[in-house]
């Protein structure tokens, strides 16, 4: 039974999407899950985000962040993605909230659009 709601979980998380955009003002990022294995949420995450006006582009790996349910070992439901360039953190929120910082400096801080691939 656990594996089925795990099954159905993830099926929630992800939809039947194999890749998610977002577009922002500035920038238009690719998420793609690397571990399809995961019972629930994606323990490795690709990001490929391009900077609209420079055409700079970067990619990255990562994860996706799960909220626990209150037994706290079932994930709940999606949180974001977090990936890391050394000190520079880039999350992306369920709600299409880009935010990268270094330390406690905000670079980034834009709200766009998810489309599914």
């Amino acid at each position: 039974m656990k594996i089925i709601i795990m099954g159905l979980l993830s099926s929630l998380v992800w939809g039947s999407a194999v890749a998610r955009t977002l577009d922002t003002a500035h920038f238009r990022i690719l998420i793609n899950c690397l571990d399809s294995k995961s019972e629930a949420g994606c323990e490795r995450a690709s990001y490929d985000g391009t900077n609209k006006e420079k055409k700079a582009t970067i990619h990255l790996v990562g994860r996706q962040l799960m909220q626990m349910c209150a037994d706290k070992v079932t994930p709940c439901h999606s949180l974001g993605y977090e990936f890391t360039n050394g000190n520079t953190i880039y999350f992306i929120s369920e709600d299409g909230h880009l935010k990268v910082t270094d330390g406690s400096k905000v670079l980034v801080d834009e709200v766009g659009e998810w489309t599914y691939d």
